[in-house]
């Protein structure tokens, strides 16, 4: 009796940490067309050594509040947004989130490495982080070689150009950041600025393993009307994943291949 207690314990144990891993909010992991979630707080480990060669990160969350534009507030039409940008609304009017601009820079870039032969990973949460370390550890589930973080800025209306951050703790990360921020450089849409020490509140990069090099990319100012303009638009994000991905191509070879 007790042993048929036992065995039907531990079934109903399995359907329940299956059920967890399904249901818990966290990140996201798109391989093969399916979606495997791991919570933040105890990431379940599903996945082998090395399980991919490059993780892209989509920066921010689904409608994070204070990372959105109001089209009305920079003079950008709907027709200017292209179809597979969302726009929201609320009471202000329509907008834009930064989430969506991100997600779709890093899903060309994925597709764009996965044509190149690179095993890549597209990482993105829908839900709110419990700190800004979250994204890093759970890339470490995977360990990649390299982990490229997708953004958009937000300063004020005239701040313009896209640039890298580099992990200061990681030699190599400054060289893949140059490296990236060139590769781009004659995209003829938005400039390139210096790149930048990847500073303290930006936990992720901080977070990864030590085998693994990290770089955060902000690839235009979405809070700049003309800029906004060019970094949804199909030329500039198809420009960048393709040249992105083939010197990420290039850093592969050479350095781990």
């Amino acid at each position: 009796m007790l042993n048929l207690l036992i065995k039907y314990a531990k079934r109903i144990l399995t359907l329940l940490i299956v059920a967890a891993l399904f249901t818990t909010a966290g990140y996201c992991y798109e391989q093969r067309d399916q979606y495997i979630r791991y919570s933040i707080e105890e990431a379940v480990e599903v996945m082998n050594n090395r399980a991919c060669e490059v993780i892209v990160r989509v920066g921010e969350y689904d409608n994070k509040p204070g990372k959105r534009i109001y089209l009305n507030d920079v003079d950008i039409r709907f027709k200017d947004i292209p179809t597979d940008i969302k726009i929201h609304s609320d009471a202000h009017g329509a907008y834009i989130h930064e989430y969506d601009i991100n997600l779709k820079e890093g899903k060309a870039l994925v597709e764009s490495l996965r044509a190149n032969g690179v095993n890549a990973q597209l990482q993105f949460t829908n839900l709110k982080t419990q700190d800004l370390n979250a994204a890093g550890r759970i890339a470490n589930k995977s360990n990649p070689y390299l982990y490229v973080s997708i953004h958009h800025n937000y300063y004020d209306g005239n701040a313009q150009g896209y640039f890298a951050m580099y992990n200061p703790n990681d030699s190599n990360s400054k060289i893949v950041a140059n490296r990236l921020s060139n590769a781009i450089a004659n995209n003829g849409l938005v400039r390139q600025r210096e790149n930048q020490q990847n500073t303290g509140y930006i936990g992720e990069l901080n977070s990864l393993n030590k085998s693994t090099t990290g770089v955060l990319l902000e690839l235009g100012f979405f809070s700049n009307g003309a800029e906004l303009k060019n970094i949804c638009s199909d030329n500039y994000v198809n420009y960048v994943s393709n040249k992105l991905a083939d010197e990420l191509t290039k850093i592969l070879n050479e350095q781990y291949r």
